[in-house]
């Protein structure tokens, strides 16, 4: 069976992943449909841009204009690749030396081919050169100082072009340069640019450059047994079990959704769903976070619970991923079935994990939902600064130089040891994993799933958890956000009586993504802060009614 899967996954299944390369959006751009109407996405980026230009310049005026220029540009250039960085390791052995007991010693071979879709004067990428996330694991030895040393020049236009055409219209340049109205956006978004950020490109294809544009890009994945896979099946039955024992029972939506739900009478707390990020199991790995922040008063014997499934993150055998709109149509489903009384129903709680809070993106922007939720709680939040490169670039290729663990560079063998280690494990975990690599470049849209804070309506009481060395999220910049969208909050408070929701933060020191599923630390803060929450939102229950009579 071991021999037979091999071949099976080299020969059907990798081909039947790259097969899925298309040339067509993802998925509707669902706040932006019209054409014309991109560049309001773009304004938008800007916008938030803007503010981190002011505080630089604020705290630098001697050189503000020089600074602006650099944010707006270093922003551009991240969201590139250049021909010194993300290179393939042959093997992932060549990241830790054994001999030498250091990391990065062993250099990578280098090949200066690209790869365009859609393009047909680029040259083709071999497979053993591609640069996908199975084989670009970062190089520890190296430093972003000695990376911006290359001599590589500056982005120009027909770099750009690319770039903006997979970005905004989720197209090859080769197909929107047949459109007229996509050209006529084109040539808007450097008319923005130029306005608002002072930035032109000359003419021109820079060889040094191309962009990230992870969903054209081929899947090349590294191997798993089948005992692995048979491994998280069993993993995933044993959850099953103990989940039914307690008194969940699986549901199946018309569209295909699956969870788990275990009803609750009488019921003295708001639903509770939850939505797991990419794990080997799905939901199975976070049974003691779950039922470690639901204790008490919080108890999930008080509540009704919700265990909604996203199998193609999960180590499923599957290629099949549900849209935006199938994700939605079930969630209402699941509600409209289980939780008849409105005081239950238009008062739910919302708990996602990393790649989990991009569904809770989703039913913030859904009608449907959005006026049913009380209070949410996002735990190392991936669609938070999405439209920044971090969390993609950090995921599918290397990682950027974020806070590392130990504080500053490490020195000591165990120092080094910790950082590998931290630095790898979401590689061999998650990202490498041919069924997971697939939904993120072949169904995942970016632009629809990105949580903008001041769209979560006012009312919401929304709590983010940060790990400060998350080796996935950019946590400062997460952090800064929170506190700049809270400032106009209070500031709009004060000078109108209005403003948004204000966002309440939990800072974790010195630990990497996912440290929250198994630390009871972790559960005791999420949990003392839920409790505030609710304790808040019945405190307004009761004064509105109070105001009504």
């Amino acid at each position: 069976m071991e021999v037979g899967f091999f071949f099976y996954y080299k020969w059907v299944l990798v081909p039947y992943a790259n097969d899925q390369i298309t040339h067509r959006p993802l998925a509707p751009y669902r706040d932006y449909p019209d054409i014309k109407d991109r560049e309001k996405l773009l304004i938008r980026i800007l916008d938030r841009l803007d503010a981190q230009v002011k505080q630089e310049n604020n705290n630098n005026s001697t050189s503000s204009a020089n600074n602006s220029n650099n944010i707006y540009y270093d922003f551009i250039e991240s969201w590139f690749q250049t021909k010194n960085e993300d290179i393939s390791y042959d093997r992932f052995s060549e990241q830790f030396d054994m001999a030498t007991l250091d990391v990065g010693l062993c250099p990578p071979k280098f090949n200066m081919a690209w790869s365009s879709v859609g393009d047909a004067t680029s040259s083709s990428l071999d497979d053993e050169t591609d640069k996908s996330s199975t084989e670009s694991l970062v190089e520890l030895s190296s430093s972003p100082e000695e990376t911006k040393k290359t001599s590589k020049g500056r982005i120009q236009k027909d770099n750009m072009d690319e770039f903006l055409s997979w970005a905004f219209f989720g197209l090859p340049l080769s197909t929107v340069q047949t459109s007229t109205d996509m050209q006529n956006a084109l040539n808007d978004f450097y008319n923005i640019l130029s306005t608002r950020t002072g930035l032109t490109f000359e003419p021109g294809n820079n060889p040094h450059f191309k962009p990230r544009s992870f969903t054209f890009e081929r899947v090349k994945s590294l191997y798993r047994p089948y005992t692995v896979y048979v491994g998280v099946t069993l993993l995933k039955m044993t959850a099953n079990i103990i989940l039914y024992i307690l008194g969940f029972r699986q549901y199946t939506c018309a569209k295909g959704l699956r969870y788990w739900h275990r009803s609750s009478k009488p019921r003295k707390g708001s639903p509770f769903l939850f939505f797991h990020g990419i794990a080997p199991g799905g939901y199975a790995p976070y049974l003691p976070m779950i039922f470690g922040i639901l204790k008490g008063e919080l108890s999930y014997r008080h509540r009704d619970l919700f265990l909604f499934e996203n199998k193609p993150v999960s180590y499923a055998l599957c290629f099949d991923a549900l849209s935006e709109e199938d994700t939605i149509h079930g969630i209402l489903e699941a509600i409209d079935l289980h939780l008849d009384d409105p005081s239950t129903s238009n008062n739910l709680t919302l708990f996602g994990h990393s790649f989990g809070s991009c569904q809770i993106a989703w039913m913030i922007k859904s009608q449907g939902i959005k006026n049913r939720i009380s209070s949410i709680i996002l735990c190392d939040p991936v669609s938070i600064l999405l439209s920044a490169p971090d969390v993609v670039v950090n995921f599918l290729y290397r990682r950027q130089g974020l806070k590392d663990s130990y504080n500053g560079n490490p020195n000591t063998l165990l120092e080094k040891v910790v950082r590998f280690v931290n630095e790898t494990k979401i590689h061999l975990v998650a990202s490498s994993e041919l069924f997971i690599e697939h939904y993120l470049r072949r169904n995942f849209a970016w632009y629809n799933s990105e949580l903008w804070l001041e769209d979560i309506p006012p009312e919401v009481k929304v709590l983010v958890c940060l790990a400060d060395c998350d080796e996935i999220v950019n946590s400062p910049n997460i952090e800064r956000e929170i506190n700049y969208h809270n400032s106009v909050v209070s500031k709009d408070s004060s000078d109108d009586g209005g403003g948004g929701c204000s966002i309440e933060k939990i800072i974790w020191k010195d630990v990497g993504h996912a440290h929250c599923m198994m630390s009871k630390t972790c559960f005791n803060n999420i949990h003392e802060a839920m409790l505030r929450m609710e304790t808040t939102a019945r405190r307004n229950i009761i004064d509105n009614k109070t105001k009504v009579n």
